[in-house]
C-alpha cells in the first residue's frame, strides 16, 4: 500500500531499501579492504585480456560497437519483411526476427490448435516460401540475423530461402537459439512437442553440421527468457545457463567421438542475457559472467583459446520490469535498462518499446526503443572507455560477489541441470521465487513507481495506441499456405520426409543434413518436426488432432 509522506517528509527521506534488486546487501560505502582477495592478473586484468572480467576486447566500443538488434515478428512474412526493412531504415545494425506460438510448437499454422494464436506473438513461418517473402530485399552475407526459435528445421527454412535468393550459406552469420534444454523450460512444454531424447540429437546434429556448412553462425545461443522472467536472480540466470551450457558442450564433444575438439565449438556459443534497472548489479553481472566463463572453459575443458574463452552476449531489456501504470513511464525504465547493458560491456543490445506490457510494438515505439540505443551511443559518451566502472571498489566487490555466488550454483548444478528441468523442479524453484517478488511488491516492501507508489487513478491514465494484427493479414497468410501445400510437388516432399525420418533411426546419419533437405524440397516445418518425431517412434503429432499427411 502506498504511504503518503508530507512535502517535509519528502525533503529528508532517505534511501530505505539496502539491497540490490537481487537481493544482495550492499553497504553504505567500500573500500580497499573489500577487494583485498582479488588479484588483478587473475581475476580482473586489463580489457581483452584473460579471464575478460573487463571486456573481451582490449578497446571495446571503440573498435566496434554493440549491434542494435530490435526483436520483431508480425502477423505475415510480408509483414514482418516490411517491419525489417523500416528498422534497417532508422539505423539498426543486425536483425532478430521471432516466430509466432505455433511456429514455436512447430506446428503450421493451420493447425486445429494454432486457431487464434497464428501471427500474434510474432511471424508465422511455415515454409521455405514462408521465409523468402521474410528476408526479400536485405543482404543476408551483409546482415547478422538472429533467428529466436529453438527447433531445426525453422534454421533449415532460413537457409533453404537464402539458397533461393542466391546466398551461400557458409558466407551467412547470426545466431540461432537451438537449445532444446530451454525451450523446455522457456515454454512450458516438457516432453510434448518434442522428448527431449529427440530434441537433444537435433540440437548437438544441428551445431555439428554448421559448424562445416555454416561457420559463420552461432549455432547455439544460450539463454532463457524463461529465467529471468520468471523469478530468477541475476547470479542464477548466469549460472543455469552455464550449467546448460557446458551440458552440450560435454553432449557436442561425445557426438564428435574425438573429431571435434572445443576449440571448434566454444567459439560458436552465443548468450542471450537479459539486463535489469539495477544498474550496478547488472553491470557487474556481466563481468562477473565474462570471469566465469572463461576459468570454467580453462579448468573444465582445458583451453586457454581466446575465442572459446570469450562469453560473447545479446542483452533484451528486461520485460517483467516494464509495468502497464503509466506505461510511458517505462521510456526512463528502459533507457537505465540499456546503460546498463553497455557499462556492462555486451555485444548487441534489443531494447524493448515501453509499450511492451500492451502490445506488439508500434512504428513509432521501436524506433524509440532503437532511438534509446543511438542516443545512448553517440550523445553520452559511455563508449569512449573500456569498462568505465573498472577499478571501483564497490564495483569489483559486487562483481567478485556475484562470481560466487554464479560459481556456488554451478557446481551445486554440475550434474544435474538437465534432471532438474525435465522434472520441472528448476521452474517450482523460479515459481517460488516469483511469488516472494511479488509479494516484497504488494506489501509495499519493493518501491515501483506508479504500481505501488506515486500512483495516479485510472481516469488519469493516458491511453497507449496498441498495434493489432489486422486480421486479413493472418487470412492471406493461411490462404498462401494453402496453396503453397496444394501446388508442390507432393512426390518430392513425400521421399524427402521418409529419409528424415530414416535418419531418425539411424543414430549414425546426421539429423540436420535431412532437415534441411526436407525444407529445400518444400517440407514445412510443421511436416518435419512430425517426422523427426516418427523416427523415434512418436506420434506424428504432438498434440494428436491431425494425421501424417503422406
Amino acid at each position: 500500500m502506498e504511504k503518503t509522506l508530507k512535502t517535509d517528509e519528502r525533503f529528508f527521506e532517505k534511501a530505505s531499501r539496502h539491497v540490490t534488486w537481487s537481493n544482495i546487501p550492499v553497504r553504505e560505502k567500500y573500500g580497499p579492504d573489500d577487494v583485498k582477495g582479488l588479484t588483478y592478473k587473475e581475476d580482473i586484468n586489463d580489457p581483452g585480456s584473460f579471464p575478460y572480467t573487463r571486456g573481451i576486447f582490449p578497446d571495446m566500443y571503440r573498435g566496434r560497437l554493440w549491434s542494435m538488434r530490435e526483436l520483431c515478428g508480425y502477423g505475415s512474412p510480408a509483414a514482418t519483411n516490411q517491419r525489417l526493412k523500416y528498422l534497417i531504415g532508422e539505423g539498426e545494425s543486425a536483425l532478430n526476427v521471432i516466430g509466432d506460438l505455433p511456429t514455436q510448437y512447430g506446428i503450421d499454422s493451420d493447425h486445429p490448435c494454432a486457431e487464434g494464436e497464428v501471427g500474434l506473438e510474432g511471424v508465422p513461418v511455415d515454409s521455405v516460401r514462408d521465409m523468402e517473402i521474410m528476408i526479400e530485399g536485405i543482404n543476408l552475407e551483409a546482415t547478422s540475423f538472429n533467428l529466436s526459435n529453438y527447433l531445426s528445421p525453422f534454421m533449415a527454412l532460413y537457409l533453404a530461402a537464402a539458397e533461393r535468393k542466391g546466398s551461400e550459406i557458409s558466407k551467412l552469420r547470426g545466431t540461432f537459439l537451438n537449445d532444446t534444454l530451454v525451450y523446455i523450460l522457456t515454454l512450458y512444454y516438457p516432453n510434448t512437442v518434442l522428448p527431449f531424447e529427440i530434441g537433444r540429437r537435433m540440437t548437438v546434429d544441428t551445431i555439428i553440421y554448421c559448424l562445416e556448412h555454416v561457420p559463420r553462425y552461432y549455432t547455439i545461443t544460450q539463454g532463457s527468457e524463461g529465467l529471468r522472467e520468471s523469478g530468477a536472480t541475476a547470479a542464477q540466470e548466469i549460472a543455469f545457463d552455464f550449467c546448460i551450457a557446458r551440458y552440450w558442450l560435454n553432449a557436442i564433444l561425445e557426438r564428435g567421438e574425438g573429431r571435434i575438439r572445443i576449440e571448434d565449438i566454444a567459439p560458436r556459443f552465443g548468450f542471450t542475457h537479459r539486463v535489469g534497472i539495477d544498474i550496478f548489479e547488472e553491470a557487474c553481472k556481466f563481468r562477473a559472467a565474462r570471469r566465469l566463463w572463461a576459468k570454467m572453459l580453462k579448468e573444465e575443458f582445458g583451453t586457454t583459446d581466446r575465442r572459446s574463452c570469450t562469453y560473447k552476449v545479446h542483452t533484451p531489456t528486461l520485460g517483467s520490469q516494464l509495468q502497464r501504470p503509466q506505461v510511458i513511464n517505462n521510456i526512463v525504465r528502459i533507457a537505465y535498462q540499456t546503460l546498463a547493458a553497455v557499462l556492462g560491456g555486451v555485444q548487441s543490445i534489443h531494447t524493448m518499446g515501453y509499450d511492451e506490457p500492451v502490445a506488439l510494438p508500434t512504428e513509432e515505439t521501436h524506433r524509440l526503443a532503437l532511438r534509446t540505443q543511438q542516443i545512448l551511443c553517440y550523445e553520452t559518451g559511455v563508449v569512449n572507455v573500456a569498462d568505465p566502472l573498472g577499478g571501483s571498489y564497490y564495483v569489483e566487490s559486487l562483481t567478485d560477489e556475484l562470481y560466487k555466488q554464479m560459481k556456488t550454483i554451478m557446481d551445486e548444478y554440475k550434474y544435474t541441470i538437465a534432471d532438474q528441468i525435465l522434472n520441472g523442479d528448476l521452474m517450482r524453484l523460479l515459481q517460488n521465487q516469483a511469488y516472494e517478488f511479488q509479494k516484497e511488491v504488494e506489501s509495499g516492501e519493493r518501491p515501483i513507481v506508479g504500481v505501488n507508489c506515486f500512483t495516479i487513478s485510472e481516469e488519469e491514465e493516458t491511453g497507449e495506441k496498441a498495434y493489432r494484427i489486422p486480421e486479413q493479414e493472418v487470412d492471406e497468410h493461411l490462404k498462401n499456405l494453402k496453396e503453397f501445400k496444394r501446388t508442390r510437388d507432393q512426390k518430392r516432399v513425400a521421399k524427402s520426409l521418409e529419409r528424415l525420418i530414416r535418419a531418425g533411426e539411424d543414430e549414425k546419419e546426421n539429423l540436420f543434413e535431412h532437415v534441411l533437405e526436407a525444407a529445400r524440397n518444400e517440407a514445412t516445418l510443421g511436416e518435419m518436426v512430425g517426422a523427426i518425431r516418427m523416427g523415434y517412434g512418436a506420434p506424428y503429432d504432438p498434440f494428436d488432432e491431425i494425421k501424417y499427411p503422406f
